[in-house]
């Protein structure tokens, strides 16, 4: 499985051009920095950064996904914008794909044998903290790290993990009214095991499955939508999921 990366904002020729070129990463254009925590790293173009800069590095710092923008103003007025904005990292544009490629290999960086380590550690403290029954509930900023973590256990262990990713939908496309988010959360939470993991992540509820393969997770998820719709038969509002398998990502390039 490749790298995924987010590149928020419509992508200039030059940048079309420059990514046509890099086969070892996936590319996925966003117009939102509500980005997945399986996301390895962002690239913000210019045009996005001109309107959104401030609002996507503290969505991006909040989940602990490293970012970058990529653009081809080098003036220096356009830099201390960038950088006043919290982008500390800058690319400049043109650049060779072969270039990009090292640069984003650096961004997302590789991960030392400690962070599995203090992976255990926030594991373990996490369990600690945790008293109610159900998933172990963690905050927004911390479910990156946990996903890195278990992502890092696959490489060692054969069992699997399933990534969950509970949402809203209605008739006529409403955003989830105040109360609606914290009344599915508390559903998902007490019907996922001792062990897994749930987290209100951004407008959705976002649950690790541990241990898990695809049918065991598609039975706790159609279980957990089945109880929802019996507590909230008159909800306007429909819970929905979709389900990714968490596996081990392609070794970095420079490996």
């Amino acid at each position: 499985m490749m790298e995924r990366i987010v590149i928020l904002g419509k992508p200039d020729e030059q940048l079309e051009n420059c990514l046509a070129e890099i086969a070892d990463f996936q590319f996925i254009v966003s117009d939102s920095p509500d980005v997945m925590p399986d996301t390895a790293g962002v690239l913000i173009t210019q045009q996005y950064a001109a309107r959104h800069a401030a609002a996507a590095v503290q969505v991006l710092q909040k989940r602990s996904i490293p970012f970058a923008a990529v653009t081809s103003d080098a003036s220096e007025e356009n830099q201390a914008f960038l950088l006043e904005s919290g982008i500390s990292r800058l690319l400049f544009l043109p650049m060779s794909g072969v270039l990009l490629q090292k640069h984003l290999t650096a961004l997302i960086g590789t991960p030392a044998v400690s962070e599995l380590e203090a992976g255990f550690q926030l594991f373990s403290q996490i369990a600690e903290s945790n008293l109610q029954r159900g998933a172990y509930v963690v905050r927004e900023a911390e479910f990156t790290n946990i996903y890195r973590f278990v992502l890092r256990l696959q490489e060692r262990m054969e069992k699997q993990a399933q990534l969950v990713i509970f949402s809203f939908r209605s008739r006529l496309n409403q955003k989830p009214e105040p109360g609606t988010l914290e009344e599915g959360f508390q559903i998902v939470q007490k019907c996922l095991r001792r062990g897994d993991i749930v987290c209100i992540y951004g407008a959705k509820i976002l649950a690790i499955m541990m241990a898990a393969n695809s049918g065991g997770g598609q039975s706790a998820a159609d279980r957990i939508i089945n109880t929802y719709h019996a507590y909230y038969c008159d909800s306007v509002f429909e819970l929905q999921y979709e389900m990714h398998g968490i596996v081990p990502t392609a070794p970095p390039l420079h490996a």
